[in-house]
């Protein structure tokens, strides 16, 4: 019976795996998912739930509240946004809903994972746009718009790990180009806040373009799983069509009132954050290290000696330091730090520096 139902829905089997959470929470430094670096205060938690009641448990979400504090909070109103699991439930729902298998995609290559895992899912067909140099190769970009008769053009802006910031009037051209080629443009502005430009002001005259918003970095919530589409009113009625009886739940919508109301805490945040990543990457520039970024919440670096960089994880991994650097091909020799403090940042420059001066 199985079989018979794969073959007639023609589901695409893809071995997944969870991660699970191995790392010290308490001593260790987490540097490598791109999170809040810093923990919040004890008793945020008091804080965050001391207006709720008795009764929130045993009921449905309200989520008109939550609508209403967003939409003053983005600037949009309510018929142009819609809430999402991350910014992962957001990619899901747009292969769900705008893809059909055997359609072109083109997204920015490398990039966070799940994009090529719903491709597969939803047997798409993939473009990869790479880098040459850690620049992005904007001839095949274009190229790709205007000959290959993509469905969608998936754009991280900033991406991640290579961060090659595309500008507003850049992406007003691109979207004039894809709107010419009958192609949906999805912009990912994971990272929003810390310095790269935003296109959302694209989506009031253009039905062909899609913002989408996490909470999980700038605001520093991963846990929450919560996120938001931003675009025209006809493409937002369409995934308003899809959506799930109730977008979040009280706990997720409980947090996100508190941190939107609270506001200062967040940008306080994100300011220390960009102070530590400027200091880090001045001085990690200073021992002649290529370092690439400086609009997100991430630096990737490239010691360009597998030598150095194995010397270097094993005094991270011993100090409970944790980055990423599982990379290949042109990347195999680089990390990626998310960026904390400058107080926790000048603990890897002293490390770094330790190494390269031996």
């Amino acid at each position: 019976m199985s079989n018979f139902i794969y073959e007639k829905k023609k589901i695409s089997i893809v071995k997944r795996l969870r991660i699970a959470e191995n790392r010290d929470l308490k001593k260790g430094l987490r540097l490598n998912r791109n999170e809040r670096v810093d923990n919040y205060p004890k008793n945020i938690f008091k804080k965050i739930f001391t207006s709720a009641k008795e009764y929130d448990l045993g009921k449905y979400p309200d989520q008109s509240k939550i609508y209403k504090t967003l939409s003053k909070f983005i600037g949009f109103k309510e018929k142009n946004f819609i809430i999402s699991s991350g910014i992962d439930g957001s990619i899901k729902s747009i292969f769900e809903i705008f893809t059909d298998a055997g359609d072109k995609i083109a997204l920015l290559y490398p990039t966070y994972a799940m994009y090529e895992v719903y491709s597969k899912i939803f047997k798409t067909r993939l473009f990869k746009i790479g880098y040459t140099n850690f620049k992005l190769d904007k001839e095949k970009l274009y190229k790709t718009i205007k000959t290959k008769k993509i469905k969608i053009l998936f754009i991280p802006n900033p991406n991640q790990p290579i961060e090659d910031v595309i500008s507003l009037n850049e992406m007003k051209k691109i979207c004039k180009i894809c709107k010419k080629n009958k192609v949906l443009l999805v912009v990912d502005e994971a990272y929003h806040m810390f310095g790269a430009p935003t296109s959302a002001s694209l989506c009031k005259k253009n039905e062909n373009i899609i913002i989408l918003r996490t909470l999980s970095k700038s605001f520093g919530l991963p846990s929450i799983r919560f996120g938001y589409v931003i675009g025209h009113e006809k493409l937002i009625n369409i995934f308003q069509s899809y959506r799930l009886a109730y977008e979040s739940n009280f706990f997720s919508d409980k947090v996100v009132e508190y941190f939107v109301k609270n506001f200062s805490i967040i940008s306080s945040y994100i300011k220390e954050v960009k102070k530590g990543r400027n200091y880090f990457k001045k001085e990690i520039e200073k021992l002649n290290l290529k370092v690439i970024g400086n609009k997100s919440n991430f630096l990737l670096i490239d010691f360009k000696s597998n030598i150095l960089l194995k010397k270097i994880i094993n005094i991270f991994e011993n100090k409970k330091i944790y980055v990423k650097s599982n990379y290949k091909g042109a990347l195999s020799n680089c990390i990626l730090v998310t960026c904390g403090t400058k107080k926790n940042m000048k603990k890897l420059v002293n490390i770094i520096r330790k190494e390269i001066k031996q």
